[in-house]
C-alpha cells in the first residue's frame, strides 16, 4: 500500500491516529489528529513537537495504554499501541479520540429519549383519562362522542410521533445513496400536492405548483417525505385562506407560504428535533415537532443545501438545492 493511499484511509476515520517510528519520527497523520492537536503538517515532524500533555502522556507508557486528558479545552482520550513487524517493535501509533463530540452525541440522545417519554406521555394520560371515565361509567352519554373523538385525535397525534421517530431511526442507520435514482421533482411534488389537498382545504388553504421538471438524483421515497413534510408545514402553520407556492426548477425544491413566520431568534433551531416555535399552534394542528428535523437529514443523506428564508408574519420560504444529477 504507497503512502498516498494509506494516508487517505486515514483521514477517512473519526479518531485522530499518529505513527511515530522508533526514533520518534512522525511517519504518517491525519486530519483528526492535526486539528485535535492544534498543529499542521509542516509544524509536526517528530514526537517532541507535540503539545506538554501529550508528550507527558508517552512517558514510561506501555502499548496497550489509555488516558483522558484536558487538550486545549476539550476532553481527548489518548491510546497508545506499538506498531511490530516481524514480531519485533518497529514504532507506535496514537489514537486520539474527542470525547466532547461523544459527549454530545450522548447528550442529544438522553434529550431525544426525554422528548419522546414526554411527547408520548401527554396523548397517552389524555387518552387513559377519558377511557376510564366511559369504562367507570363517569361520562354522560352525550359526553361520550366527545370523548371518543379526543381520544381519536391523542391516538392520530401519537401514530404520527411514532412514525416520525422510525422514520428519523432508519434515516441514522441506513445508507442512503445507495438506493438511488433518478426522480423527477415536478411530478413527485405534484403527487404530494394531491395528496394533502384535503388537509390545505380544511383549513382554507391554496396550493399551486409552478416551475417545470428538474431531475435529481435521491431515493424517491425519501425525497417524497421531505416534499410532504416542508408542504404539511407549510399548511399547518399558514393563515385561513392563505396560499402556498411549490416550485421546482433546475435541481430545486422551494416552497412558499404566507403564513405566521418564524422570529429571527428561532430560525437557527427549526431544525432541531422537538423544536417548535409555538408549541401551542404545533399541538393543536397535530404537529409531532420532528417534522423540519427530517426534511434536515434527508437533506443531508442527498447532500443537498436548505435555504431558509423568513418574516414574522409575512410567510416563510425554504428551498432544497440538490448537487447537479452526474450523467
Amino acid at each position: 500500500m504507497n503512502e498516498i493511499m494509506f494516508s487517505g484511509i486515514l483521514d477517512t476515520l473519526e479518531d485522530g491516529v499518529a505513527v511515530f517510528d522508533l526514533e520518534g519520527t512522525a511517519l504518517f497523520c491525519n486530519e483528526k489528529a492535526y486539528a485535535l492537536l492544534h498543529m499542521k503538517p509542516e509544524t509536526f515532524r517528530r514526537l517532541r513537537d507535540l503539545p506538554d500533555e501529550v508528550r507527558a502522556f508517552f512517558g514510561g507508557v506501555r502499548s496497550g495504554r489509555s488516558e483522558t486528558i484536558e487538550l486545549f479545552g476539550q476532553a481527548v482520550r489518548l491510546h497508545y499501541q506499538d506498531l511490530r513487524e516481524n514480531g519485533l517493535r518497529v514504532g507506535a501509533v496514537l489514537i486520539l479520540t474527542d470525547l466532547g463530540e461523544q459527549q454530545r452525541a450522548d447528550r442529544m440522545r438522553h434529550e431525544f429519549t426525554a422528548n419522546v417519554s414526554h411527547e408520548l406521555k401527554t396523548p397517552l394520560t389524555s387518552i387513559s383519562g377519558y377511557a376510564e371515565m366511559i369504562e367507570n361509567g363517569m361520562a354522560r352519554d352525550e359526553d361520550v362522542r366527545v370523548f371518543a373523538e379526543r381520544i381519536r385525535r391523542e391516538s392520530n397525534r401519537m401514530l404520527s410521533l411514532v412514525s416520525d421517530i422510525i422514520t428519523l431511526s432508519e434515516l441514522d442507520e441506513q445508507q442512503i445513496l445507495a438506493q438511488g435514482e433518478i426522480v423527477d421533482l415536478h411530478a413527485l411534488a405534484e403527487q404530494t400536492i394531491e395528496t394533502l389537498k384535503s388537509a390545505a382545504m380544511v383549513r382554507g388553504v391554496s396550493v399551486r405548483l409552478t416551475g417545470g421538471p428538474t431531475e435529481v438524483f435521491g431515493v424517491r421515497a425519501l425525497l417524497n417525505e421531505l416534499i410532504n413534510n416542508l408542504l404539511d408545514n407549510a399548511i399547518r402553520y399558514n393563515r385561513d385562506n392563505g396560499t402556498v407556492t411549490v416550485r421546482t426548477a433546475a435541481g430545486q425544491l422551494s416552497v412558499r407560504d404566507t403564513g405566521i413566520g418564524i422570529p429571527k431568534h428561532h430560525i437557527g433551531r427549526i431544525f432541531e428535533r422537538f423544536y417548535r416555535v409555538d408549541k401551542g399552534r404545533s399541538k393543536a394542528t397535530g404537529g409531532t415537532g420532528l417534522g423540519l428535523a427530517i426534511v434536515k437529514h434527508i437533506c443531508e443523506e442527498h447532500h443537498a443545501e436548505i435555504v431558509l428564508e423568513s418574516a414574522e408574519g409575512i410567510g416563510t420560504e425554504i428551498t432544497v438545492i440538490f448537487p447537479p444529477v452526474e450523467r
